[in-house]
């Protein structure tokens, strides 16, 4: 185990992209199951979070090219959050390949500011459900 904190933060952001990429896998599995096609228009609702305001600001205004973004600074911790959606316009198209590559998409972008991509949700706003990588429990390996 090393004490390098850049080895440190190097390991946590790998095993992390490994188990959002298992929950897009598992959620997009999910989906199909329960009838979403290629075709179906969702809402798209995500969050990053950082220690750094102006990382967290940075992330947010590359964002903002496709998303509507908000930046929040959490009064019970000492992170930012940037909130993303997709809302009031959707998404199609959202086959396994698109989700897979959509997160680590995230948590790329995220990682180069320094910032972690946490927490997604798909919700088909015609039959009002709703799916999201935090019921997913995974072990990133």
């Amino acid at each position: 185990m090393t004490e390098d904190p850049q080895q440190v933060w190097t390991d946590y952001y790998a095993r992390m992209r490994r188990r959002r990429i298992a929950e897009a896998r598992i959620l997009h599995s999910r989906m199909a199951a329960d009838g979403i096609t290629d075709d179906t228009i969702l809402a798209l609702d995500f969050m990053h979070f950082g220690n750094v305001e102006s990382d967290v600001r940075e992330l947010a205004a590359q964002l903002a090219t496709s998303y509507t973004m908000t930046v929040t600074r959490r009064p019970d911790f000492t992170y930012w959050s940037v909130e993303g959606t997709t809302r009031p316009y959707g998404i199609d198209c959202m086959n396994a390949d698109r989700c897979v590559d959509w997160v680590a998409f995230m948590c790329d972008v995220a990682n180069s500011y320094g910032c972690v991509f946490s927490t997604w949700m798909l919700t088909d706003p015609t039959r009002q459900r709703s799916w999201s990588n935090e019921t997913i429990d995974v072990d990133p390996g």
